[in-house]
């Protein structure tokens, strides 16, 4: 029974990987993969070339990459050598519903600098 219900759970979660699009001249290139926890929460995993930027923040903004509302959303955790992993308390469905993006800043002493970016939809 107990493995039924693993195996049913495991099933039922789903994982997109989007394709971050680079800014700004930056080289940052690579996936976020995000895959729904069937809890109501998502776990977003950044994997970038990182360039030679070393830590990058990086958050889930209202808007598209064309036009992003400064305040994040959902604040991911830096991308450290080129890897973050976090979980928001959104469902996939949640994040795909609306006009959202992940995007990546070039350094925390250059928040106005993108460095990648990709429109969740």
């Amino acid at each position: 029974m107990l493995l039924a219900t693993l195996a049913a759970a495991c099933s039922a979660r789903q994982s997109l990987t989007f394709q971050l699009g680079t800014l700004n001249d930056s080289g940052v290139t690579g996936t976020a993969i995000l895959t729904d926890l069937g809890d109501g929460s998502t776990r977003v995993v950044v994997d970038v070339d990182p360039a030679g930027h070393p830590q990058m923040p990086a958050h889930i903004h209202p808007g598209t990459c064309l036009e992003l509302v400064p305040q994040p959303l959902y604040p991911l955790e830096p991308v450290e050598d080129g890897a973050s992993d976090t979980v928001v308390p959104a469902s996939l469905a949640d994040l795909l519903a609306g006009e959202l993006a992940l995007n990546l800043h070039v350094s925390a002493a250059d928040m106005g600098t993108y460095a990648a970016c990709v429109d969740l939809n």
